[in-house]
């Protein structure tokens, strides 16, 4: 005890010179740097929580959930890959293999997806050229549905080489949804390519701004969402591959409808190199329909926020 009084009475010079002294400094220092240290981890395990966790997005709506595939790539979230071969691809118009994953596993990767409810849940594909197909969520996840995230058929170092289409070069990258069961010919299942982000959306979300309240429009309506959807949009729901078709002018006050008629039916006959599509499955009654439901559409212009 008498030693510790006469410490504490020592000249300053005295005790910065004591062993005690800076045995005490040199645990005070290690003790600060440990705790630094390990603020540090912490704070980079939050930010790689909050970096994955960014992959799915709230959109505008606040029932609507993006999932950001490119960004799951550049996570190296993408790489758990396993080889399958499509019997017969509608895209390529012949088997194909391919490596992918399973897209129940990336959807399980976000608890908000886990929760939603498939039943009343729309999923919209988003792809880089603009098309945007969809289909319901409960469908999607009862077959064997997958991410192919590169084609076994292209040279080493290479994930997709393009293919010929409609006398068009198409590109496949990044990402393509293929299934390894769905009849091909099944136009309900959506077989998008050049994707790049997936949207869950709910069913009612989309019929709010399209459906429409006359029941005759409803017809016509039905033959829109089938035929053209993916690539048209009208009050900015649907596909960006072809141009909006209502807002700010509904196509029907600009084309004369017997033109219009004609160009759907045949779309090659109006412009050179035209990318539309010659609808074959839709009679001229359908097309009418159509036409119809776009009309009626015009006193219902309300641009959706994406």
């Amino acid at each position: 005890m008498n030693k510790i009084v006469k410490l504490s009475h020592r000249p300053v010079n005295s005790i910065f010179s004591s062993y005690a002294f800076w045995q005490l400094f040199v645990f005070i220092l290690l003790s600060c740097l440990l705790a630094c240290s390990s603020q540090t981890h912490t704070d980079e395990k939050e930010a790689v929580s909050k970096d994955t966790s960014s992959s799915l997005t709230q959109s505008t709506s606040p029932d609507t959930l993006q999932i950001d595939l490119v960004a799951l790539k550049e996570r190296g979230q993408l790489q758990s890959t396993e080889t399958v071969t499509i019997p017969y691809d509608p895209v390529f118009l012949k088997s194909k293999t391919f490596k992918a994953i399973p897209l129940q596993t990336i959807l399980n990767t976000f608890s908000s997806v886990r929760h939603l409810d498939a039943s009343q849940t729309q999923v919209i594909f988003e792809c880089e050229d603009g098309y945007s197909p969809s289909m319901p969520l409960q469908q999607l996840i009862q077959t064997k549905v997958y991410l192919a995230t590169q084609d076994t058929e292209a040279p080493k170092g290479v994930e997709w080489i393009p293919i010929k289409k409609n006398g068009h070069e198409t590109k496949i990258a990044p990402f393509y949804i293929v299934y390894t069961e769905a009849d091909p010919k099944d136009n309900s299942y959506k077989w998008p390519y050049n994707l790049v982000r997936i949207r869950l959306v709910p069913v009612s979300s989309e019929l709010t701004v399209l459906f429409p309240k006359d029941e005759r429009m409803v017809k016509g309506y039905n033959l829109f969402h089938t035929n053209c959807f993916t690539c048209h949009s009208i009050n900015g729901i649907g596909g960006k591959m072809g141009p909006e078709l209502n807002y700010p002018k509904n196509v029907t006050e600009y084309w004369q409808p017997e033109h219009l008629k004609a160009f759907i039916k045949n779309p090659s006959s109006y412009r050179n190199d035209c990318k539309m599509p010659t609808l074959t499955n839709i009679s001229d009654t359908d097309i009418s329909e159509i036409i119809q439901y776009i009309r009626y559409m015009k006193d219902f212009k309300t641009l959706a926020k994406r």
